[in-house]
């Protein structure tokens, strides 16, 4: 089968490659991959840009739905021809307090699809069945490859926040984290949703006042913190979701939230900051740092996507084949493209 590998870790060594269609175990599904949505991340190990390890040779692509196309011997509840999704974790131990307590994304052994273990930039993929989701009936598998995304920001503001209705909250980056970020604070009953953008995200501001947010501002032009602290009280938001996380997007986070305040740190940030954290101490604020989700998370998120309280089919702006990847990585890097999905060839 052809798949998109990521061969060395080094700038530019990614490539289509003729690969073996996995094997499975008696715990695990093989399957056969309907669309798969390239993340921000892709195009960074593409070009060697991330901080962490990657296992290389692997197939890259975490975000995937498909239709089961071959059933281990032990795996029950599911049958060949089922549409599904998964999540990102390919492999845990399932025996340590982490795991036991359901923070087995957290797992000293765990590896995740497309960084420490093939992925599914590919027309087959290996899932073991305890990662598995059946996709609901009015949701289409386009949408459902994207289902992975809006479960981080689900994680981040209802796992992990304290955001009640009625409250001021500002998101910084109109990414798609970002943006579904907006969309769940709009569900949760934000009153002031304020989402921050930089030069090139004129389009993405735009998507996100028809995702709920009530006011943009884009940094490259004007000021945002005295916009924000010219609101309600003057103390500042009571929720920052900081989905860029760079240095200068954390200083603005501890700029804008009020005293008692939250920030929830989504984005990834390669640079130390090069500021003082004291003002999280003067302001006695909470900082909580979000990494990926949960089974409860992801059945949860595709009910909202069955009763059409998220609709994930806004954010899709192409659709390309396989062969296509780099002109897909491309699109993202460029910000020409939102959310971009590839399809699988022969």
């Amino acid at each position: 089968m052809k798949a998109v590998v990521k061969y060395d870790n080094v700038d530019g060594a990614t490539e289509l490659r003729e690969v073996p269609i996995p094997e499975i175990g008696p715990d695990d599904v093989l399957v056969k991959v309907a669309y798969i949505g390239i993340c921000g991340s892709d195009p960074h190990m593409h070009h060697n840009k991330v901080t962490y390890k990657v296992n290389v040779p692997l197939i890259l692509g975490h975000e995937f739905s498909g239709t089961i196309e071959k059933i281990g011997e032990n795996v029950k509840g599911y049958q060949i021809g089922d549409r599904v999704t998964a999540e990102t974790h390919a492999d845990y131990c399932g025996k340590c307090i982490l795991c036991r307590t359901n923070n087995y994304h957290v797992c000293r052994e765990r590896k995740g699809y497309g960084f420490q273990t093939d992925g599914a930039f590919a027309k087959y993929v290996r899932v073991p069945s305890r990662i598995l989701h059946k996709v609901p009936e009015n949701v289409s598998l386009k949408e459902a490859c994207l289902t992975e995304p809006l479960c981080v920001a689900y994680s981040s503001l209802v796992k992990h926040s304290n955001m009640k209705p009625g409250d001021l909250v500002v998101i910084i980056g109109p990414g798609p984290i970002g943006l579904l970020c907006t969309k769940v604070a709009s569900l949760i009953g934000a009153s002031d949703i304020i989402v921050i953008g930089t030069d090139g995200d004129e389009g993405r501001l735009e998507k996100a006042k028809e995702l709920g947010a009530t006011l943009t501002i884009s940094s490259s032009k004007e000021n945002p913190v005295p916009i924000i602290m010219g609101m309600r009280d003057g103390y500042g938001a009571d929720i920052v979701v900081d989905t860029a996380g760079f240095s200068p997007t954390l200083k603005l986070s501890m700029d804008v939230v009020r005293p008692c305040g939250q920030i929830n740190k989504i984005g990834w940030g390669p640079k130390p900051v090069d500021f003082s954290l004291d003002p999280l101490i003067s302001k006695a604020v909470t900082v909580n740092f979000t990494f990926s989700h949960n089974w409860d998370i992801w059945e949860q998120c595709l009910v909202l996507m069955n009763k059409k309280a998220v609709d994930l089919n806004q954010l899709i702006t192409h659709e390309l084949p396989l062969d296509k990847w780099q002109e897909g990585f491309e699109l993202i890097e460029s910000k020409k493209g939102l959310k971009v999905v590839l399809t699988p060839i022969d």
